[in-house]
């Protein structure tokens, strides 16, 4: 049976997972400070909006419409007219876990989920996962949690994408609980690479994915940069070849 895709838009990368993410599936986008994760979701959302006609939603615990408005108009991204007319909305979560207030249940709850299926979202991405975990309830632990949150948003047919934070980069790489539960990891680094001629050294953006369900997925070490429109994935330079 054909996987039906949701492409990202993100140039060089969806040919590297047949086309897209599957439609339905929960895919975490993981990796250290300043490595483009919630470069990579906005990327998701915002042409999803732009091009494909899919309504999505933005999550985001540590910023607000006006500080990525800002942020992603460098790269020809007008947020804030996104949300205006409706195409894509932005929800900066303001609880207050010391008044045990909790994350994790406010975008689970009927409520919250029953605006969603309202405003017709088939997008959402959620940035990062590691706070909305951080403080929620322990009802389980964080595998449980996980599932929890993508039982929900699968269930009314939406495509997710997680930012995950890591605070080490690594070759043997440590996976999360959360590595487990859903269906797909994207995996950014930054990598030193020496210059030519004795010039200095630098750092380098990296791209691999090391796991998709129901997906013939590329599995080499790829060069991205962020352009003037955004992320650009170069599958034809790679430090690993595909087997």
């Amino acid at each position: 049976m054909k996987i039906e895709r949701v492409p990202t838009g993100v140039p060089g990368f969806d040919e590297l997972i047949g086309g897209g993410f599957p439609k339905g599936s929960s895919t975490i986008v993981s990796g250290i400070p300043g490595c483009a994760k919630t470069t990579f979701a906005m990327q998701f959302i915002a042409n999803g909006a732009l091009r494909f006609n899919d309504k999505s939603i933005f999550i985001t615990v540590e910023k607000d419409l006006n500080s990525l408005d800002r942020t992603f108009s460098q790269f020809g991204y007008n947020i804030r007219e996104l949300h205006k007319t409706g195409r894509l909305g932005v929800i900066d979560l303001e609880i207050k876990p010391e008044m045990g207030e909790d994350f994790l249940d406010q975008i689970i709850s009927p409520k919250f989920l029953s605006k969603v299926r309202e405003f017709g979202a088939s997008r959402i991405a959620i940035d990062p996962l590691n706070l909305v975990l951080q403080f929620s309830g322990d009802f389980g632990g964080e595998r449980r949690g996980v599932q929890r949150l993508i039982n929900a948003y699968s269930g009314m047919g939406c495509t997710m994408l997680l930012t995950y934070e890591r605070l080490r980069q690594r070759e043997d790489l440590e996976y999360e609980a959360a590595d487990f539960v859903v269906d797909g990891i994207i995996y950014l680094q930054l990598i030193k690479s020496m210059g030519s001629f004795g010039e200095r050294s630098f750092f380098e953006r990296r791209l691999s994915i090391l796991k998709m369900r129901e997906t013939d997925h590329a599995q080499g070490l790829y060069r991205f940069r962020i352009e003037d429109d955004g992320i650009h994935v170069y599958s034809d330079i790679l430090l690993r070849a595909r087997k």
